[in-house]
């Protein structure tokens, strides 16, 4: 049995779409060391005006350079060994360091505010990282093997980076909303609306405002910018219309992943607030 072609990388798929031969796949040309050294002339660019505007972040953007340079490095080596072991055990091990590192940033970015966060803040990820990404890979892109961490890794990291602004944004409001509005809520509560109606416009509140950005980023992709996986797969040499069928997919997987993470995490904060007999309580 021959092995199922992926109708994203079939170009008949897209042959029937646009009525003319697509051209040969490109070959893109590899990036070595003294290439990188002279992109720094670009941050070179960047501080001479920061000085010259007296700014002050020359430093700051030196260092963010030398390390964003260093840490992709690190992981386009890593990725590269992970591509070569192409084990399951070794792929779901570091999306789950992955997942770990991103819920405990997000954590901290909500702040000490309500205790004991990374439990609703890891399941909020958990939940949106494992139906999104799951559902893209085994329904929509159906790779030979679901393992394949050229798929998985890809879609699970490009899902964390949306996930960690989503959660933190999702919670810092939740629990900003509630705590501003703790007399409508009570008014609401002794008119005898449950826990959940007293509650709802505060949280629809909270995920409205996580959800326009992304939501944002949805209708002006394609019109004013070329997304940044659109963009990366020019540059690494994917056929256009492929590269923007691959863009579709991850900006509905991230819209899918945030508001699943929204959904869930505003829920369970706003049940930290009642007591077992359904009365709004100060948090500890």
């Amino acid at each position: 049995m021959g092995e199922r072609v992926n109708k994203l990388h079939d170009p008949s798929t897209y042959l029937a779409i646009t009525h003319y031969p697509l051209p040969l796949p490109m070959n893109p040309r590899v990036l070595d060391l003294q290439d990188l050294a002279w992109a720094f002339g670009l941050i070179a660019i960047a501080i001479g005006l920061l000085r010259w505007q007296g700014v002050g972040l020359a430093g700051q953007t030196l260092v963010a350079a030398a390390r964003a340079c260093l840490q992709l490095l690190v992981m386009g080596f890593g990725l590269q060994l992970i591509w070569q072991l192409n084990t399951p055990l070794v792929t779901l091990g570091c999306i789950g360091a992955m997942a770990l590192a991103t819920t405990i940033a997000a954590s901290n970015r909500i702040g000490d505010r309500m205790k004991n966060l990374a439990p609703i803040v890891g399941g909020g990820i958990g939940t949106g990282l494992i139906v999104a990404v799951g559902y893209t890979i085994l329904v929509v892109i159906k790779p030979t093997s679901w393992q394949q961490p050229q798929y998985l890794l890809a879609c699970a990291g490009i899902s964390l980076g949306y996930l960690l602004n989503s959660t933190a944004i999702a919670g810092e409001r939740a629990i900003g909303e509630i705590e501003r509005h703790q007399a409508e809520i009570e008014t609401r509560l002794s008119l005898g609306a449950t826990p959940a109606q007293a509650i709802a416009p505060y949280r629809q509140t909270a995920i409205k405002s996580t959800l326009l950005p992304t939501i944002d980023t949805l209708a002006i992709s394609g019109l004013v910018t070329i997304p940044g996986f659109l963009a990366g797969g020019l540059l690494g040499g994917i056929q256009p219309v492929n590269a923007a069928g691959y863009q579709i997919v991850v900006l509905f997987m991230v819209m899918a992943s945030n508001t699943i993470a929204a959904t869930i995490v505003t829920g369970a904060i706003a049940n930290r607030y009642f007591n077992q007999y359904a009365q709004l309580q100060p948090l500890d």
